[in-house]
Formats: structure tokens, C-alpha cells, sequence
């Protein structure tokens, strides 16, 4: 109540904020917000990569990856085969519980953040004339990928598994988990269901390839190649450059991506209702915008779609569900627990008695009403990620990305000046930047504002 009229917002109401912010504000307090995660204990690797996301948005490479560097460099360790992707630094299944709330858990990043973090950090890299390290950047990327393809179903496993111990305790519980875990994840399934796993980025090893194709490696641009067509076919055809002119690559990063939102569900426990906190994505599938790329007025590529990220995160939270319901109904089961001892204890004193049990059923009453379910989440990545490769021809010095949907369009300027160009576009609705850059060669790159092609 205090916190009521005192005005203070939820967590969750601060990142509505500033997602606001981002997409049509100045963006000052997103950053605010950014910037106290950062300097927090459980939301140091949350807030570091939103600051770090934030400032390739204005334009601030070198601080973006003064940012990103150190958080992205703590999350590996340097080996004989090169960096590994430390243990327990990609969220998961976690069964630790807490008497307060998932929040009070340290934030671990989700894998698709992680590799979006990995992606950013490459076009800092290359933003700031740095090729090697662009390209270590994305090779730790891939390699992400690699290992957690053989860890990540054993550590699902791992995780869904409770102790002897355990499961005795929650013998009682175990409906109710099950209840919860059903009724949270029938909303998120059909689009968690559109990937086969929240790890699979085809664009991280698409970029790989081409660094690969630059340096004429051509059995490692085959084996990134192929493993981007693994995961999304209609990239395939993309990894081969285009003859008759300027090589160009248009990446498109359109939206932001859904916010989850908290949610009570009401479960029976000892004869009584208690509400348990969820968090849950309620939006339905975002369809891609159509994106064409013209030059000289005509038609010259159409961008597909090659990450569908809002998948990516509704996969994630799907997976991580079960060890929420968990959590949450045991919590809710030991707070039941307590006010049944309390409400049986005699201390002799009908006075301590009924203080007793006053103080345990205020201590549940207010947890439950202030407690909120963890909303956390990396709001700069995008909805969707689409891919157009097209040859500039001689004599032609831009080119225009056109939504056919809403026929707005946006020229883009690229230079004739030799390796590969990437256009790199991040749309957020309110605005979107416009980022060229060179693989392959020496190139200035080109950073620029420009309105949205997307409808507010």
C-alpha cells in the first residue's frame, strides 16, 4: 500500500517506459535505466548489454563496445581450443529458489541475447576498423552455438530434474506445477514452436561464411554456409556473391521484440487459493514486412526473413517454464506452511499467540501483493532479422530499401570502393539507423538516422 501511494512503478512499468523511450523518445531514460542495471548485482549482464545496444543506436560505437567488450569477455574462458562459453552463463532450467521473488535470481542472458550481443559487438568492430576482431566476434558466435548444441538438452534435463529430497517435498506440489506450466505454456507454444531451439541464429554463421569467403576459405565458408542453411534453408541461395558489380548485403532488424508481461495464476494449496507470479508473452506471431531492394528505380533483390526472434524468446521462456513452476509453488506451499504452524503454535500467551499469527499472515499477504513475476528481458534486439545480397552495378552509388506494405522507402548511399558492403539496418518503429559498413577491405564506414519504414 505504502508503495502505491508513494507512485512507485513496478519493474515491469519501468520497462514499458522505456521501451517508449526508445522507440519514440529521446531515449535519455532508457539509458538511465540501463545504466542503474548495469552498476546492480542481479541485472549487471542485462543492463550492461541494453547500455551497450543503446549506443549503437545513437551512433556511439567506440562506447558501445567499451561496453559490450568487457561484459561479452567475462562470459568465456580462453582455452587451447579457444574460448569457451563458461558454465552457467546461459539461462536455463534453474531449480534455486528463493523466499522473495526470480528476480532477486541474478540475470543469466538467454542464448539468442548472448549471440545478438556477440553480433553487435562484431559490427562495433568493424565500425571502428577492427576486421580481426569483427571476426573473432562472430567465430565466438558460431561456437556458442556449437556447444551449447551438446550441452543445452542435458543441462534441460538436468535441470527439470528434482533431488530425492526435492521430490518428496513436492510430492503434494507437483499438480499444481504441472497446472501452471500448462497453463503458461499453451499461450507462448505457438510461436515458441516456429524454432527448434532459442540457440539457432543462421545469421551469425551467414556472417561467418562471408568472412570466410573473403579470406578465400572455402571449405570453412561451405561448413558456416551450411550450417546457416540448416537452420534456415531460404538463406542458402545468399552465399554466393552476386556478379556485375558492387557485392552488397542488406541486413533489416525490424521491430522490437515482445515484452513479456507478468501474470497470477490461482492454484489450490491446503484448503485455500494463492495466486503464483508467471511471466508470459501474449502477443500473437509478428509477420515480417516485405522488403525489396531497388536501384535505379527497378526491383534488384527481395530481403528474407532469417531469424525470427520473437520465436527465439518465446522458445527461451517456454523452456525455462517448468523450473518457474517450480519455484513458484514452492514458495507458495512454504508460505502456506508457516501460516499453518503459526495458526496451531501456543506460546501460552493468547497475545503472542495471535501476534504470531498476525506477522506471518501479514509477512504473506504483503509478499504475494508486492511480488511480480520476472519480466526481465533484453528489450534492443529485434522482432525479426531479414537478408537481401544484390551486385550495385558501376556507376550506380545507392540504393533504396522499400517496405512494399507501407511503401515508405529509404535511400541508402553505398561507395564502390572494393571488399563487401553491408547496408545494416536497425528499424524500431519510432525511427531506425542506417550503419554501411566494409568486410574484406578498407572502407569508411557511414552511420545515419533515418525515419521508420514501419507503421507507429
Amino acid at each position: 500500500m505504502l508503495a502505491v501511494l508513494c507512485g512507485c512503478r513496478t519493474s515491469y512499468q519501468e520497462a514499458v517506459a522505456a521501451r517508449q523511450d526508445i522507440m519514440y523518445g529521446p531515449g535519455t531514460v532508457a539509458m538511465e535505466r540501463a545504466t542503474a542495471m548495469a552498476n546492480s548485482t542481479v541485472n549487471k549482464k542485462l543492463g550492461n548489454m541494453e547500455l551497450g545496444r543503446l549506443k549503437m543506436l545513437q551512433g556511439d560505437f567506440a562506447g558501445s563496445s567499451a561496453v559490450l567488450g568487457p561484459q561479452l569477455e567475462d562470459l568465456f574462458d580462453e582455452t587451447s581450443e579457444g574460448p569457451i562459453l563458461k558454465k552457467g552463463q546461459i539461462a536455463g532450467n534453474i531449480l534455486a529458489g528463493t523466499l522473495g521473488d526470480d528476480r532477486a535470481i541474478p540475470y543469466e542472458l538467454p542464448a539468442f541475447e548472448l549471440l545478438f550481443g556477440l553480433q553487435y559487438q562484431a559490427i562495433n568492430s568493424l565500425v571502428l576498423g577492427k576486421q580481426d576482431n569483427a571476426r573473432a566476434y562472430l567465430r565466438r558466435a558460431t561456437a556458442v552455438q556449437e556447444q551449447l548444441k551438446e550441452e543445452y538438452s542435458k543441462n534441460m534435463e538436468e535441470g527439470a530434474q528434482q533431488s530425492a529430497e526435492d521430490e518428496v517435498k513436492a510430492a503434494a506440489n507437483r499438480k499444481n506445477a504441472a497446472t501452471a506450466t500448462s497453463q503458461v505454456t499453451s499461450k507462448i507454444a505457438p510461436v515458441a514452436n516456429m524454432v527448434r531451439a532459442s540457440y539457432e541464429n543462421a545469421l551469425a554463421w551467414y556472417l561467418m561464411g562471408l568472412f570466410f569467403s573473403r579470406e578465400n576459405d572455402a571449405s570453412n565458408a561451405a561448413i558456416a554456409y551450411r550450417e546457416a542453411g540448416r537452420i534456415c534453408p531460404a538463406i542458402l541461395p545468399l552465399a554466393t556473391a552476386p556478379q556485375g558489380g558492387q557485392d552488397v548485403i542488406v541486413v533489416y532488424e525490424e521491430n522490437l521484440v515482445d515484452m513479456r508481461e507478468p501474470i497470477k495464476i490461482p492454484l489450490p494449496f491446503g484448503g485455500t487459493i494463492w495466486s503464483v507470479d508467471f511471466p508470459v508473452y501474449n502477443a500473437p506471431a509478428y509477420p515480417p514486412s516485405p522488403m525489396s531492394i531497388e536501384v535505379g528505380g527497378v526491383q534488384a533483390a527481395r530481403c528474407v526473413p532469417v531469424v525470427n526472434v520473437q520465436a527465439l524468446a518465446y522458445r527461451d521462456l517456454k523452456d525455462r517454464i517448468p523450473g518457474m513452476a517450480t519455484r513458484n509453488v514452492t514458495r507458495a506451499a512454504i508460505k502456506i506452511a508457516a501460516q499453518q504452524v503459526a495458526n496451531h503454535v501456543n506460546t501460552g500467551n493468547t497475545y503472542a499467540n495471535l501476534a504470531l499469527r498476525l506477522g506471518v499472515l501479514l509477512y504473506n499477504t504483503t509478499s504475494t501483493a508486492i511480488s511480480e513475476a520476472d519480466t526481465r528481458v533484453m528489450q534492443t534486439v529485434p522482432e525479426h532479422v531479414q537478408l537481401a545480397r544484390l551486385a550495385l552495378p558501376a556507376g550506380k552509388g545507392s540504393l533504396v530499401v522499400r517496405n512494399a506494405q507501407t511503401g515508405l522507402a529509404c535511400e541508402v548511399s553505398v561507395p564502390h570502393d572494393g571488399g563487401t558492403k553491408i547496408v545494416w539496418i536497425s528499424d524500431v518503429r519510432g525511427f531506425a539507423t542506417v550503419t554501411v559498413l566494409t568486410v574484406g577491405a578498407r572502407g569508411t564506414p557511414a552511420w545515419s538516422r533515418i525515419p521508420s519504414l514501419l507503421v507507429r
